[in-house]
């Protein structure tokens, strides 16, 4: 995900409030973060603004675990991919949307992953 372009390139599932995120940036856990999308490369979470600053692009997340009980449990690694709802100049929202990027999405998990994804697809058009 190095640029807008490449945003899209996997498949993505809207996701309700039962999903979200945990992960540890800076030393800042953050627990419970809700995720508005999700895929086998990623995932776009809503992060409160008064921690926005924290959140600059390349800034790595550990111990990322996805929180549903459907979803794979194992922990990863991702990065900030881009931020949007934070520019200077504009009045302040309650949340900026962060784009994350897993880094090391094993194979197994993966697998499951992408499971779920065609298995929620299939939901979604129904």
């Amino acid at each position: 995900m190095q640029n807008p372009a490449d945003r899209r390139v996997l498949r993505r599932v809207i996701v309700g409030p039962d999903h979200g995120i945990r992960f540890v940036l800076r030393g800042h856990p953050y627990d419970e973060v809700r995720i508005s999308n999700l895929s086998s490369g990623g995932c776009f979470a809503l992060i409160p603004h008064r921690d926005a600053r924290l959140f600059e692009r390349g800034a790595i997340l550990e111990q990322l675990v996805l929180l549903h009980p459907e979803l794979p449990k194992e922990p990863l690694i991702a990065t900030v991919a881009y931020v949007l709802g934070n520019r200077p100049g504009t009045p302040p929202m309650e949340f900026v949307g962060v784009g994350i990027q897993f880094l090391n999405l094993e194979p197994g998990p993966l697998a499951r992953l992408e499971a779920w994804l065609d298995a929620a697809t299939i939901a979604q058009q129904a």
